[in-house]
């Protein structure tokens, strides 16, 4: 019987990591710590021998997550077994409309990564992919996020299914992604806070499996459980918590959120279309809706515009 293993890991430091101010750069690279980190996180966890086991690499099609990917599972592309190319999936993008979470156009990311000799497939991004409106599919409210999150996991999900059935006995998927959105697709909003606007470190790694049989549909959401290996890798003895209790945490993370002057999913309109009852096809939709609210609180500065958020510098 064939076994799936999902590695979640947030991109290295960018240059908008350097702080608040740096929020309004496009799409920014790593800086050279940056690059520094994904050297060390592939000599200590992720070395040319290990890489031999992975069956595929995946990134937001983020410059920074396909940089970081490239330049630590660069020995994984050429092991034989995984996919050659890091495969872009546009769910997996960060969460908010600032410029620093928004995408570059098609034409530039493609331009970018051939001059930057990233193998990436880009088939899955669409020329609208960083179109970051409220009532599109990369709306920055919160049901979005929430929504393609759970795309994203059912998207490795059937991966993983592909891999198994082509005879791949221990499938291992990587996925380069972001801080605030590491919450949303792990649902795990345990210390949330610890930095900005995640619990994540730049270049941090955790290691999940699916909770219900990934060569089945038992479970629409395609929910994820970190392994107890993971967790006491980063000091934690007990597991994650459940669904329910997510939902509390994740309230009092978003508060928190805001008062790092960073956005709050909660406070943004949630347009007809994005209510879960129509983007989520399962009747579990407590574990997808932790806002408990379909319109913004009084004094919320987002409007269905598309205009960005105002937050406290």
């Amino acid at each position: 019987m064939s076994t799936a293993v999902i590695h979640l890991v947030r991109h290295a430091q960018g240059f908008h990591n350097l702080g608040l101010e740096f929020s309004d750069l496009l799409d920014p690279l790593l800086t050279p710590l940056g690059e520094s980190q994904c050297a060390q996180l592939r000599d200590a966890h992720f070395p040319p021998e290990r890489q031999q086991s992975i069956s595929l690499v995946a990134a937001s099609p983020m410059s920074r997550t396909l940089q970081t990917a490239h330049a630590t599972f660069v020995s994984a592309l050429s092991n034989g077994k995984c996919h050659p190319h890091i495969l872009a999936i546009p769910d997996a993008q960060e969460t908010t409309d600032w410029p620093c979470d928004t995408g570059s156009d098609l034409h530039v990311l493609k331009d970018r990564a051939a001059e930057r000799s990233w193998p990436v497939d880009l088939s899955l991004v669409s020329e609208d992919w960083n179109v970051k409106t409220i009532s599109n599919r990369y709306s920055p409210a919160g049901p979005a996020i929430q929504r393609r999150a759970r795309d994203a996991r059912a998207l490795l999900r059937e991966k993983a299914r592909e891999l198994a059935k082509q005879g791949d006995e221990n499938v291992e998927i990587v996925l380069v992604a972001h801080g605030a959105y590491m919450h949303y697709i792990s649902d795990d909003w345990e210390h949330a806070d610890r930095f900005l606007s995640t619990g994540w470190e730049n270049c941090e790694h955790r290691t999940y499996t699916f909770e219900k049989d990934f060569m089945t549909d038992d479970d629409p959401e395609a929910f994820l459980t970190e392994t107890m290996d993971s967790r006491r890798r980063r000091g934690k003895e007990h597991p994650m918590f459940d669904h329910d209790q997510q939902v509390s945490l994740c309230q009092e993370m978003m508060v928190a959120w805001e008062g790092q002057g960073c956005q709050n999913p909660m406070k943004i309109p949630i347009p007809s279309s994005l209510q879960l009852g129509n983007a989520v096809p399962s009747g579990n939709s407590k574990s997808f809706d932790p806002y408990g609210q379909d319109t913004a609180p009084q004094g919320s500065s987002h409007q269905e515009t598309g205009t960005e958020i105002e937050v406290e510098a």
